[in-house]
Formats: structure tokens, sequence, C-alpha cells
């Protein structure tokens, strides 16, 4: 998988959150909770309400046969980045997606969302300026090089595992999601992919780093 670093760290801030990505992006969700502390610990000392995510399909059909499941899942620990970057990625609408920032933001963490599509090929040198500006955008990361190079290797990872070895022309849709803390950042990857639109299936891959 091919990234371009030498780009990341020779190029002005500005031109990296400037720079017009060349394949279909989504900015990811304009939440107003995106204007709060980012570290807020009003909760600290008492048992906080379970928060409820709905990460069902888009346009699923809820007249079709199937299982709903209730999951309880903590997240106290700064090691569990990944799993919080996997289900910021799995989040299906823009109200979702808000709540759950907000809620790692509560906890001090940082995170930001975006939606990518193109041919498989396309998305390696491409997909490079779309997160690089969502992050510095969102404020997830600042342009230090140990924070650059941890996002990038987050990412190759999470790259590598979403995309495999002859799949250059499939059509690919995806949401990327970083999350970080004081110690870790993560990049998941979660979408479809597909030669033939009968024949669309999911793909995931994630990613993390030791800032």
């Amino acid at each position: 998988m091919f990234v371009i670093w030498k780009k990341i760290f020779n190029t002005p801030q500005e031109e990296l959150e400037d720079e017009p990505v060349e394949m279909e992006a989504g900015a990811g969700a304009q939440c107003p909770e995106d204007d709060i502390p980012r570290a807020s610990h009003q909760h600290h000392g008492r048992e906080r309400e379970p928060l409820s995510l709905d990460i069902n399909s888009r346009g699923g059909e809820r007249d079709q046969p199937g299982i709903e499941l209730n999951l309880k899942i903590r997240i106290d620990d700064e090691s569990q980045v990944g799993r919080a970057a996997l289900l910021l990625a799995a989040t299906t609408s823009n109200e979702t997606e808000c709540v759950f920032k907000k809620e790692l933001s509560s906890i001090g963490w940082r995170s930001v969302a975006t939606e990518v599509g193109g041919l498989a090929g396309d998305l390696p040198q491409k997909i490079t300026r779309a997160l690089v500006g969502a992050s510095l955008n969102a404020g997830v990361v600042e342009k230090k090089r140990n924070e650059m190079h941890a996002l990038m290797h987050a990412a190759l990872e999470a790259l590598d595992g979403f995309l495999v070895v002859g799949m250059l022309e499939a059509s690919v849709g995806a949401k990327i999601a970083i999350v970080r803390n004081s110690k870790w950042i993560s990049v998941a990857v979660m979408g479809d992919t597909a030669y033939h639109a009968v024949a669309h299936h999911e793909r995931c891959g994630l990613g993390v780093m030791h800032i």
C-alpha cells in the first residue's frame, strides 16, 4: 500500500486542509456538539447512563427476517481506542455519529469521521488527503511529527486490512473514523466493496498506533 509520506510532512498545514480531494468525500456529520470542551469530566465519580447507538444498515428493511441485538460495551481504558474507532465507523446516521462523538469528547477523547468512495485502486493515494484534512480540521491531531507519524501508521494498517491485492477495479464506499486519546490513535475503515452492484458486501479494517 502506498501512502504519500513526504508530501504530508513537507506541505504547509493550510494546503493540507484546503487541498481538494479528487474523490467523492463527505466531511462527516456537522455536529453542534463539536463545540463542547475537549475534556469534560462531570460524569466521573458516578455511574453514567448507557448510550444507545443505532448502527443498522442504511435503508435496512425492518420487515425482513433478522435479529436485533442490544450490546453493552464499556469504554474506560485508553487501550480501547480501536474499539471506539470501529464503533464510530459503524454509525450510519449523522445523529448517531454526533451522539457518539459527544460521549467520546466527554472523557477527553477526540474523534472525527469522513466518508469516501471510488475505485479501490485509487483509494490509497487519495484517501491520505481526506483523513489528514479531516483530522487537522477537527483538531484530532496537530501538525507535529509524532502525531502525523502515528496517524499515517494507523491509516496504513487500516487500509491493509480493508483493501486486498487484486481488487483494483472494485467500487468502494466507506466511512473512515479517527479516534485518539493521550496515548493512542486509531483509524477504522468500514464500508462496502463490489465488482458489481448486486455483489457488494461489507469490509472493515483497523489500525492502532502509539502517539
